[in-house]
């Protein structure tokens, strides 16, 4: 599976960068992410529940910055895994100044497992694009300041977010 694209948001560069690391802001902006804790400065471990066709589930994330360069780019690896398979892969990102705001162009490569993998793979691109478009929609209306209630549509804003000790 292949993702790429693009999206610009009303927010300075750094100010995007600090956020796309923070814990407390990504648990507010990833679509359907229940609970997310640091494990150290680059790792991060959640759950991510999704009511989607063929893929309804709970979801165990892991993922990874394994390279950065604030606040222009970063790295990173990841690893969503439920009972109805996984999904392990890495992504980049980078933002340039743009009118306005701060370009993000992304970019990401993954291999699906299990009965995930017998899913059509443009679906799952197209799925996957949707959640990322979804998930920047969410950052832009976060850096604004604007409250983002429902962050996934399911009618349930039950969510958690831990630091775990080092």
């Amino acid at each position: 599976m292949n993702v790429r694209g693009s999206r610009t948001l009303d927010a300075p560069r750094a100010v995007v960068f600090a956020a796309i690391c923070d814990p407390t802001t990504l648990l507010g902006v990833i679509p359907g992410c229940r609970e997310i804790e640091r494990v150290d400065d680059v790792e991060y471990r959640g759950r991510i529940s999704l009511r989607l066709p063929g893929l309804a589930g709970t979801y165990r994330m892991v993922v990874r910055l394994v390279e950065t360069d604030p606040p222009a780019f970063g790295r990173l690896d990841g690893e969503v895994v439920g009972a109805l398979g996984s999904i392990k892969g890495s992504a980049s990102f980078r933002l340039a100044e743009d009118v306005g705001g701060t370009r993000v162009e992304y970019e990401g490569h993954a291999a699906i497992g299990g009965p995930l993998a017998r899913l059509d793979s443009r679906f799952v691109e197209g799925l996957a694009g949707s959640l990322i478009n979804q998930g920047l929609a969410n950052l832009d209306v976060r850096l604004q300041g604007e409250p983002k209630a429902d962050v996934d549509g399911d009618g349930d804003d039950r969510r958690a977010m831990k630091e775990v000790p080092t």
